[in-house]
């Protein structure tokens, strides 16, 4: 999907959970039809959501039979999105924060093939949290829902009587404890599947919670600077600047954008809840586009409330083209048709480029015209030798 108007500001927002996720807060025997209803009626510069349900993909399955269906046509764009734990922990020894690492995929990608080339290639893979080391001989599986509720239950099993009821549901449990080196997810993307079809992110707040010591500081910038961006879910636009500024001063990664990590309908208090996302991204709302504001981070990505280019566009509507229409007068008795269309104008419009002959004069020259310039001695289209000549 290429924009007509190329390039526009767009909210994108990659960390969404759905009533399929693991961990979720959405209410109700059944949250899907206020789920999808809350996704219909997102505020219209929502163009793009990153469905990320952990390590499956059912969610995802579901948010495409539901856009097939009729639904979501104020989206542009869906993203599938794995979430994964690393072998990495920040927090205490009784309270381990597991870093949370993220795989954007392309859409050109089915969930099927998510889940043969880079699901099942990691079983071997995992390892289990230190405590629960032990069990690692006792359980290696595909991760299935069936087969994580299993090593779960083991892990609750382990424990003394009295320590069991700090556990939550055995799925939960042996999600949580289920961990990957950074090396075995990127052995796993080594694919000629994913070639230029994957972004990665890494957690912020789990990231920063391991200590700067000797013992970790070298996988502490591994982690972060290998990642292509950075996840953080801010309360406001003043935590997301001190974030991104911690960052910045650590001298690592600083590409952090806002997501919403929603688990919660919009309604919620909570910050993790639909909607509340300060990211805009100024691309087209494709994967590609994706990859284009890797490259320019600093010109693609604006968080905050309202970007300053929408800002003074809005306060000055009438300084700012947003289309010209050229018509054919319905009195004209050549035959030849020239013009008859709409060209939408980009507010941030540069250059005209195009190959000889494709209309840049013409172009040029009817906007000076209908802005009333005084230059029309310098017209190159609109001229007594071309388009005005007598015949």
């Amino acid at each position: 999907m290429n924009d007509p108007r190329g390039s526009i500001w767009r909210k994108w927002d990659l960390h969404v959970h759905t009533p399929e996720s693991l961990v979720h807060h959405y209410d109700g025997a059944d949250p899907w039809p206020q789920f999808i209803d809350e996704l219909d009626n997102l505020p219209a510069e929502f163009k793009v959501i990153g469905i990320n349900d952990y390590i499956f993909l059912d969610g995802y399955r579901r948010i495409l039979k539901e856009q097939a269906a009729g639904h979501f046509k104020n989206i542009d764009l869906f993203l599938p999105v794995i979430e994964l734990r690393l072998d990495k922990f920040g927090g205490s020894q009784s309270h381990l924060k597991r870093v949370n690492f993220h795989i954007i995929f392309s859409n050109d990608l089915s969930a099927d093939l998510i889940e043969s080339q880079f699901l099942n290639a990691l079983p071997s893979k995992y390892i289990l949290t230190p405590q629960y080391a032990s069990l690692h001989g006792q359980w290696k599986a595909i991760p299935t829902k069936d087969s994580i509720t299993d090593l779960g239950q083991k892990i609750i099993d382990s424990v003394p009587q009295d320590e069991k009821a700090k556990f939550g549901p055995p799925l939960i449990e042996g999600f949580n404890n289920l961990c990957l080196s950074l090396d075995s997810v990127k052995k796993a993307l080594d694919s000629t599947y994913f070639t230029d079809k994957y972004v990665t992110a890494v957690g912020k707040t789990e990231w920063a919670s391991i200590n700067w010591n000797d013992n970790t500081i070298a996988d502490k910038k591994t982690i972060i600077n290998g990642a292509n961006l950075v996840f953080t879910a801010s309360e406001s636009r003043q935590h997301y600047e001190n974030a991104k500024k911690a960052l910045h001063d650590a001298g690592v990664n600083d590409r952090l954008i806002d997501c919403s990590d929603a688990h919660h309908f919009g309604s919620a208090a909570h910050k993790d809840r639909l909607g509340n996302c300060f990211t805009w991204i100024k691309a087209d709302p494709t994967f590609d586009g994706l990859l284009q504001v890797l490259i320019e981070p600093d010109e693609r990505i604006y968080v905050g409330d309202l970007p300053p280019e929408i800002a003074k566009v809005r306060s000055n509507p009438t300084k700012y083209i947003r289309e010209i229409q050229i018509h054919r007068k319905a009195t004209a008795s050549l035959s030849e048709k020239w013009f008859d269309n709409t060209i939408p104008v980009n507010s941030g419009l540069v250059a005209v480029i195009g190959n000889k002959g494709k209309g840049k004069s013409a172009l040029t020259d009817t906007l000076g015209l209908l802005c009333n310039t005084k230059q029309h001695r310098d017209f190159t289209f609109l001229s007594t030798d071309n388009f005005r000549q007598p015949k």
